[in-house]
C-alpha cells in the first residue's frame, strides 16, 4: 500500500480518536514533538524500522525516551497501535499528516516573512490581521531573517507570493541591462 494512503489514513484516526477524547490539542504538542525528534535523529528512525532486532516494547519505550519521558494516554494508545501494525516506518509521515489535518480542520493556514535584518512583531502582527480579512480564518506568521535579500521582504501566503527584496530587484536590473546591452552589440 501507498505510503501516503498509509500516512493519511492514521492521521485520520488519530484527529478523530483525539476530537473524541478532547485532547487534540496536548496530542498536537506531542505530534509536533516526537516528528521533530525522529528528525532530528535519523538513527531512532532506522532502529524503528528494525523488525529483528528490536522488540514492539522496546519501540515504545524508544519513543517515550524521544517525548521526555511520558506522554498522553491518547497518544500512547496510538503509537501502540502504530506499532502493532508494523507501521512505525511511516510514523514521521503519519505525525506529518496528522499536524497538517488538525491545522486544516481549525482553519489555520500558515505565511512566511523573510526580511533581511528582524522584523518588529508589530509587523508581523499587521501581516497576519491583513491576511485574515482578505483569506478568513486564522494565520499563523513565521518570521525569518535572510541577510541574502540585502533588504526589503518576501511574504509567501500559501500560494501567494510577494518578492519586494533588494536582491530580486539587483537580479532584476542586471537582467534588464544584459538584454539591452546585447542589442547594441
Amino acid at each position: 500500500m501507498n505510503t501516503g494512503i498509509i500516512a493519511s489514513r492514521y492521521a485520520k484516526a488519530l484527529l478523530r480518536f483525539a476530537d473524541g477524547r478532547e485532547d487534540a490539542v496536548i496530542v498536537l504538542v506531542e505530534a509536533k514533538n516526537l516528528e521533530k525528534a525522529l528528525s532530528a535523529v535519523p538513527s531512532l528512525q532506522k532502529a524503528l524500522s528494525d523488525q529483528l532486532t528490536v522488540s514492539p516494547s522496546e519501540k515504545l519505550s524508544l519513543l517515550h525516551a524521544a517525548l521526555g519521558g511520558e506522554c498522553s494516554e491518547t497518544f500512547d494508545s496510538f503509537l501502540s497501535l502504530v506499532i502493532r501494525n508494523g507501521r512505525e516506518g511511516d510514523l514521521r509521515f503519519i505525525l506529518k499528516d496528522f499536524i497538517d489535518l488538525y491545522y486544516k480542520s481549525r482553519g489555520v493556514r500558515f505565511g512566511t516573512l523573510i526580511t533581511a535584518v528582524p522584523a518588529p512583531e508589530s509587523l508581523g502582527e499587521k501581516i497576519r490581521l491583513i491576511a485574515q480579512d482578505l483569506y478568513g480564518g486564522t494565520f499563523i506568521i513565521d518570521s525569518k531573517v535572510d541577510p541574502s535579500i540585502i533588504g526589503g521582504f518576501i511574504l509567501t501566503m500559501e500560494d501567494f507570493r510577494v518578492d519586494g527584496s533588494v536582491a530580486t530587484q539587483l537580479k532584476t536590473l542586471r537582467k534588464e541591462f544584459n538584454q539591452k546591452n546585447r542589442r547594441i552589440v
